[in-house]
């Protein structure tokens, strides 16, 4: 009898004719094959509900006035001391930039190290009053959200550069110079070894000549969001400030040099070459330690980078620098007493002294060439800044057509702590940073997955069907965790099929582990070749490892969320992708 030998990769039929069935392996490799086993394997086994909005429903929604959606301040992280009812205590609470007051991290931790060391010594005010500092660690453009809000009062606030204060005067507040720069950083593009040699080969790798790179196709980048992170916010209006010809006169960006032929044409090419776009550098670096070959260069921070380098992999990484300094301004606010405005300088005194700064210098905080060469672009005003904020907001996508499902548990446990009614709450509120055109979808799983919404370019109409739809969301049932996704990315992969160019999102959000339907090992390969990007949102006691695996699939992150945050976590994610 001879043996039949099949070509590796086909799929193989065996048909079992005494049973009177036949069975179909299938090698998994393309998006076709994928999309083939999908329709054929998957989905027939899923019961899907439909729940669909109608047009005459959705034209009886009001929507009303969204309130801004800063965060609450005290969700983040508290460092060093706590507020204190001693009257015998002047307590300051300073707002930090995260790659400084990260205190769960030994290399983004300067501030909290710092203000540990100055609480142990209790120095005291002329009135004998101890001082006692606390670190809050939030993003940069998160802080200032909150402090344009008045959501939060705290007695200083220390940004990574001095635009987030341009932007805070635009808003109307009254800063008041505590010390111009805390700690040496700069903003940097990280660059692969193989990269930057091929960029030598024609002569000293200037800012410059790495953009012209980039916008000839021959570098994609990794980004961040510019409405949060610092590094991004000053590779932005570089880049416009470049593009407008001012790294020729020197002379500050107008907002109507944004609408130039110019300045759209940079920037439109510019954006064809991101890889990825997160809400923060630090999201794009911990996903380049776990794919050391993802990025062909990042835009980050100079100090992280520093202690990047000590990751296996990275040893020979190099970098670019450009910008504006980004050297930790502090500032303190009229609402201050004079107390805490003294109680303030003598920390920023304690902070630049030689012992701080030596400790700073451990952690990647160097006083770099770049930062004495004083070659800076001009500081901009926060009006400016704000237009260029807009201006990537609306221009970011180009010509392509960014598609999202947003598959949401509906299950019983969302009942918990209302964490259904925040989600609903923050899918209102996130609704406004979408692009009109984009297309958003809407499905929901609980025992089975139901679709809500469909694929469709976003506009009034559309905004109010998904209000309608997140009005009618109740909790109850199972988790048919892999049944949702399987049925949001069929409908992404169907969009794919006429829309080769567009972009392709799943954000799945859960509090718990899968119970009914697909397991993962059934539509993990699906996944790696669907071209549909998972965000995966942790919302309460889930299998953290299978959402890390759905992650890494497509060189993602899990993102944390709680009902206090996940607000501010979906605002984020729609800002950035959609």
């Amino acid at each position: 009898m001879k043996k039949l030998l099949f070509p590796l990769g086909l799929a193989i039929g065996l048909c079992l004719s005494l049973l009177g069935a036949c069975t179909t392996f299938t090698s998994i490799d393309s998006f076709e094959s994928a999309d083939r086993y999908l329709q054929q394997q998957l989905l027939p086994k899923i019961q899907v509900d439909s729940q669909l909005v109608s047009d005459s429903s959705s034209y009886n929604v009001v929507i009303p006035p969204l309130l801004d959606s800063a965060p609450n301040p005290n969700t983040f992280p508290l460092y060093g001391a706590k507020p204190d009812q001693n009257p015998n205590t002047v307590y300051i609470e300073i707002y930090s930039s995260a790659e400084k007051a990260n205190g769960e991290r030994s290399d983004e931790r300067w501030l909290v190290d710092v203000a540990e060391k100055f609480n142990q010594q209790r120095q005291t005010l002329p009135s004998g009053k101890v001082i006692q500092v606390g670190i809050r660690n939030i993003p940069s453009g998160l802080a200032a959200q909150v402090l344009a809000t008045k959501k939060g009062q705290p007695a200083g606030y220390t940004p990574a550069t001095t635009m987030w204060l341009e932007l805070l005067k635009a808003e109307g507040l009254s800063l008041q110079e505590i010390t111009p720069a805390l700690v040496p950083n700069q903003a940097i593009i990280a660059v692969q070894p193989q990269v930057y040699k091929e960029l030598a080969q024609g002569g000293e790798v200037t800012f410059d000549r790495l953009i012209d790179a980039i916008l000839s196709g021959k570098i994609q980048v990794g980004y961040s969001n510019p409405y949060i992170g610092s590094s991004s916010l000053n590779f932005l209006y570089t880049l416009l400030w470049r593009a407008a010809g001012h790294h020729q006169d020197g002379k500050p960006l107008t907002i109507a040099e944004l609408e130039s032929p110019q300045v759209n044409s940079t920037f439109s090419t510019f954006q064809k070459q991101i890889t990825l776009t997160t809400p923060t550098y630090l999201d794009l670096k911990q996903i380049w330690i776990r794919e050391p070959q993802k990025f062909p260069a990042i835009i980050m921070a100079y100090q992280s980078y520093v202690t990047l380098k000590k990751q296996p992999g990275f040893e020979k990484l190099a970098y670019i620098p450009f910008g504006v300094p980004e050297n930790s301004p502090l500032v303190g606010f009229d609402w201050n007493s004079a107390s805490e405005r003294t109680a303030l300088e003598k920390f920023a005194a304690f902070a630049t002294s030689a012992p701080m700064q030596q400790l700073a210098k451990h952690q990647g905080h160097e006083q770099t060439q770049y930062l004495q060469s004083s070659k800076f672009p001009s500081i901009p005003s926060g009006e400016v800044l704000k237009a260029v904020q807009a201006f990537w907001k609306q221009r970011k996508d180009g010509a392509s057509t960014v598609y999202m499902e947003l598959i949401v548990d509906t299950s019983g446990s969302m009942e918990q702590n209302q964490r259904l009614k925040a989600v609903q709450e923050a899918l209102r509120f996130a609704s406004k940073q979408i692009n009109r055109g984009n297309q958003i979808g809407l499905i929901t799983f609980s025992d089975r997955p139901t679709r809500r919404i469909e694929l469709a370019p976003f506009n009034e109409l559309e905004q109010k069907r998904l209000f309608a739809a997140i009005e009618q969301l109740q909790p109850d049932g199972g988790t048919a965790l892999y049944d949702g996704l399987a049925i949001g990315l069929a409908d992404l992969m169907a969009k794919r099929k006429t829309d080769p160019n567009g972009r392709f999102y799943v954000l799945l959000l859960t509090d718990g582990e899968r119970t009914h339907g697909l397991e993962l090992t059934q539509i993990q390969d699906v996944i790696k070749h669907s071209g549909v990007r998972v965000y995966p949102i942790a919302y309460g006691e889930v299998n953290q490892q299978e959402l890390e695996a759905i992650a890494t699939i497509r060189e993602g992150s899990v993102y944390k969320g709680t009902p206090e945050k996940v607000q501010v976590l979906l605002k984020d994610l729609f800002q950035t992708n959609l």
